[in-house]
């Protein structure tokens, strides 16, 4: 009966003791589960807030040459930061507890009998370089593999971004085509890292030889009256557990090469330092600003391609206060001149001058904001009317932001929308604020051309303005239009300055617009649009939209004289329309 109580005590007691370390197990498990996903969650996050803040440090150089597309720096903000916040999470985690019980079983093994602990060690040298091996093997072709994706990335990205060309083109088999290539790169990366994987896995089987062989030496030490069968036992256990925890560590060290692959990447560019640094505010501010603009011997060509030099000696003065216009055909250097007033680029020889001080003595962030920039197709932000109008000045207050619009004249478009300033941005073209002008009314019809028109010079009034144009009505009224060719300034001076010159460049370019303008009328004469043809175009022939590539738009409808044409450039519109923004684009 004794014995019976006994043994029932016991039990009981190594019941409980088993219940309380499930309790403990489990509330382990809890913590362990919450410490490891918070710390993850704040790491990957600061990762992420750490990578965009070096990608907007960067200047446009480095997008020029290393960024071949937007995809790159998305996938880096999800992808691979999702990769490090599930390492971090999990597989460190488990990794540390297979670790440890390794540790721990050999530990216990040396302890119970060492003599069989030392025989049975080193066949965990099998289980260690098949590891090793597949860890370094693994490090390269997840590097190569995240090439690959990106490429098929980078490929369905600019597919979706571009899908009215694709369908226009019919493209949709060679986009297809071309992404399926790039994914075959990645499926043979992928068949190279199951192969080394099942090896490194494989390799556990050594476990079980080693059981084995404690087996056979543990007999022989239990005959020789040195070791009790338990304890040989026990022993052999330890080392089969400790293998296997090895082995259970294994597999995470392909997580283990993907999270550095795409940490090495990431922080190649959080440590990077650019040439034109916008955080760096040690730069010079100015008390008091005319808006004097120098250009003084100026060589540049982009970094995307060297070896194509854009300007050679470009010299320009742009007057505080004065409107210019930068004419010429396509890649002449018009928009360069812009791009590197606003410190986009470094010049390779000469320097830019703001009221006599060199510009890359200025303060970057104070540079910029000093300016304003209108271009044809204004950049916009999937938010409400009201914050695209407070992008670049977030304090302004609401009557700041009607002020605005009323300049712009789209006060009473928007005020019809049905909420008004908070209205959702879907797709819409709207007016900023202005210091340089590109192209912004080269994409609008007559009537829209003449409100905005009308919004830039009344917001140029006493501004510096560099106004870069297609259309001959955007410029003639410029204190200066300069004529740029092959990098350089070739004429320079007011449009009846320029005009007397028959055989100037500036004349030449008037006149072939005008020879451009005619035929396209003659054309648009010759066939007319009608209601039975299976495509219609309607063309107003008094405002057609010039070519790209000579920079002046004709506003006549017949051959004129260059005179003429100046002559009728004179004549004012009338009347307080709005402007005319799709409305069906706004939700």
């Amino acid at each position: 009966m004794k014995l019976t109580n006994l043994l029932r005590i016991t039990t009981n007691t190594i019941n409980i003791g088993l219940m309380d370390s499930s309790a403990q197990s489990k509330d382990n498990s809890v913590r362990k589960g919450y410490c490891w996903t918070r710390t993850a969650e704040r790491q990957t996050s600061r990762l992420r807030y750490k990578y965009l803040k070096a990608v907007m440090r960067q200047d446009v150089g480095y997008f020029d040459v290393n960024v071949s597309s937007t995809s790159d720096v998305i996938i880096s903000v999800t992808n691979d930061s999702l990769i490090i916040q599930d390492v971090i999470s999990e597989k460190v985690p488990n990794f540390l507890r297979n670790a440890s019980l390794f540790v721990s079983s050999y530990v216990a093994a040396f302890a119970l009998l060492w003599r069989l602990a030392v025989v049975g060690s080193p066949f965990v040298v099998f289980l260690i370089i098949p590891g090793l091996m597949y860890g370094r093997m693994l490090m390269g072709l997840s590097r190569k593999l995240t090439l690959e994706y990106n490429k098929a990335a980078g490929i369905a990205e600019q597919a979706i971004s571009s899908i009215r060309t694709v369908y226009a083109f019919v493209e949709e088999h060679r986009t297809l085509s071309k992404f399926s290539a790039a994914l075959d790169g990645s499926v043979k990366l992928g068949l190279r890292q199951g192969l080394a994987k099942g090896i490194a896995l494989g390799s556990n089987g050594v476990i079980f030889a080693v059981w084995a062989f404690c087996t056979w030496y543990g007999t022989k030490l239990v005959l020789n009256h040195t070791a009790k069968g338990g304890t040989i036992y026990m022993v052999g256990a330890a080392l089969v557990m400790g293998g296997l925890a090895l082995g259970s560590s294994l597999p995470n060290i392909k997580y283990f090469s993907e999270a550095a692959s795409a940490g090495e990447k990431m922080m190649e560019l959080i440590n990077r330092v650019p040439d034109i640094d916008s955080e760096k505010m040690d730069g010079l501010t100015l008390d008091n600003i005319s808006g004097e603009v120098d250009f003084k011997h100026v060589s540049f060509a982009y970094p995307s391609r060297p070896d194509s030099i854009i300007f050679r000696d470009f010299s320009l003065q742009v007057p505080a206060g004065k409107t210019v216009a930068l004419v010429g055909g396509s890649g002449s250097g018009k928009s360069t001149a812009v791009a590197l007033l606003q410190r986009f680029y470094n010049p390779l020889g000469g320097e830019i001058l703001l009221d006599g001080v060199s510009i890359d003595k200025l303060q970057l962030k104070w540079l910029r904001s000093q300016m304003g920039l209108v271009s044809q197709e204004p950049a916009l932000f999937a938010t409400t009317i009201k914050e695209n109008v407070l992008f670049g000045k977030e304090d302004a207050t609401m009557d700041e932001v009607i002020e605005a619009a009323k300049a712009s004249n789209a006060h009473n478009f928007i005020s019809q929308l049905p909420r008004g300033y908070d209205t959702q941005r879907h797709t819409v073209d709207i007016l900023w604020y202005i210091f340089d002008t590109h192209e912004a009314t080269s994409a609008l019809d007559s009537e829209s051309e003449r409100v905005v028109q009308e919004a830039l010079d009344k917001a140029a009034l006493g501004r510096t303005t560099i106004v870069i144009a297609h259309r001959l009505s955007t410029i003639r009224n410029a204190d200066s239009i300069a004529v740029i060719q092959n990098g350089q300034v070739m004429e320079i001076g007011s449009h009846d300055e320029l005009i007397q010159h028959k055989e100037g460049m500036y004349t030449s370019l008037v006149r072939l617009q005008q020879m451009e303008k005619s035929k396209n009328d003659h054309k648009s004469l010759s066939h007319p649009s009608t209601s039975n043809s299976p495509m219609s175009y309607n063309v107003d022939s008094r405002h057609s939209i010039s070519s790209r590539t000579l920079s002046l738009g004709s506003r006549s409808s017949s051959v004129k004289s260059v005179h003429d044409l100046a002559n009728e450039l004179d004549t004012k519109p009338k009347g307080d329309e709005i402007l005319p923004v799709r409305e069906d684009c706004w939700l």
